[in-house]
């Protein structure tokens, strides 16, 4: 495998870092202290035409690969310090605008995914409820059929980006059919009112990225926004699905390069017993370690984005390399705050934030457990 970048690849990661130095970096901890979504900072995003990249031209995109995209990804987390961002960015791009680019008409396409793209929507992904999380069969929101389009009732919840977006794609089931062939996907407007914000939740980390209750009390949704066919919903989101595991894991390897770096110059800055500590053993050992399981994620990375853009990445890869690099990246919190002794624990210091951001990539995209419960059926696939 060729681990040079090409020339575009290096401008497009450049233009990344220069955005995140420039203007990504400003009251992030007052940000993550509040809960706030910075909407002039995605606008800034947006700007790059990072919400784009792999996108078609035609709605304003570049048509850049996987391998790509994901670099993209990787140098924003490397350098911008608000990972609740971060992490907002590739649940928009793979669960909102990914199925509106594989499944959606025309239509869709221009009225949804341009304005998606350019900054001027904001979209979230809505399929989680109370009693439904892993098992998506288990979903009880419903769509009844009436000649004008659908009608959906349900409580939907842990929405990401919910409070802040202008549509929705809102995954409701069918009655009458089979568990897991019965669901169907929407698309909801906020300016229409068709759907009630509910509990806002305050969060233990990733805290500028909203997440909340999603209220649906009788909505009627017109029949041109239905998202591909009725009943299609499942293959619908395991495509999000596929998407969101490689990019959240560009963006876990990128957060674990920052987190290394500022780690390993605060170990040779702070001396004890007249030494740097990064020359005791105790914490060399823990350096090395968070550099192996850094390297070892980012090139399951690039050999899976290399076999996504081949048209050969199933998803037991996906999960593998989503299990790894968020398994990798709470390993890498821990030690960091480990090295960083008390100065890593008080509130405002970079470990503190990265522990309480690192946490949750166990249980989004799919809990490691889940990820596990799917590679059982890859085991014996994918090595020569």
């Amino acid at each position: 495998m060729d681990f040079s970048y090409t020339v575009e690849q290096r401008q497009i990661c450049g233009l990344m870092e220069e955005c995140c130095e420039r203007y990504l970096n400003d009251g992030v901890y007052a940000d993550d202290e509040s809960g706030t979504f910075r909407r002039d900072k995605w606008s800034r995003l947006a700007g790059t035409g990072l919400l784009g990249l792999p996108f078609p031209a035609a709605y304003g995109g570049a048509e850049q690969g996987m391998l790509t995209t994901a670099l993209a990804i990787r140098s924003l987390a490397r350098r911008c310090q608000d990972e609740g961002l971060v992490f907002s960015v590739c649940a928009q791009m793979s669960a909102a605008q990914v199925p509106l680019w594989v499944y959606g008409s025309k239509e869709q396409q221009a009225g949804y995914l341009a304005p998606l793209m350019d900054g001027r929507f904001i979209g979230s992904s809505v399929i989680t409820e109370p009693g439904a999380g892993s098992d998506s069969s288990a979903m009880t929101t419903s769509v009844e059929k009436e000649p004008e389009g659908y009608i959906l009732n349900g409580i939907k919840t842990f929405a990401t980006l919910a409070p802040e977006s202008d549509i929705l794609l809102v995954y409701g089931k069918h009655a009458n059919g089979l568990p897991m062939l019965d669901v169907s996907a929407f698309i909801l407007e906020a300016r229409q009112q068709e759907y009630e914000i509910g509990q806002v939740f305050g969060k233990m980390g990733l805290r500028t990225s909203p997440m909340s209750e999603v209220l649906l009390n009788h909505t009627r949704i017109p029949a041109h926004r239905l998202l591909g066919r009725e009943r299609q919903g499942m293959g619908i989101f395991f495509k999000a699905m596929l998407w969101e595991r490689i990019i959240v894991s560009a963006y876990h390897v990128g957060a674990m390069e920052q987190q290394y770096e500022q780690t390993y110059q605060y170990a040779g800055q702070r001396k004890q017993f007249g030494q740097a500590i990064r020359s005791f053993e105790g914490v060399y050992d823990k350096l090395v370690q968070m550099r192996i399981r850094m390297e070892t994620s980012r090139l399951m990375l690039y050999k899976v984005c290399e076999d996504f853009d081949q048209g050969r990445c199933g998803m037991h890869s996906a999960s593998m390399l989503k299990l790894h690099t968020s398994e990798s990246k709470v390993q890498n919190s821990l030690a960091a705050v480990q090295i960083w002794g008390a100065y890593g624990y008080v509130k405002e210091s970079p470990p503190e934030k990265q522990m309480r951001d690192s946490l949750a990539s166990k249980l989004y995209s799919g809990t490691s457990e889940m990820q596990k419960k799917i590679m059982l059926e890859g085991l014996g696939e994918g090595y020569e």
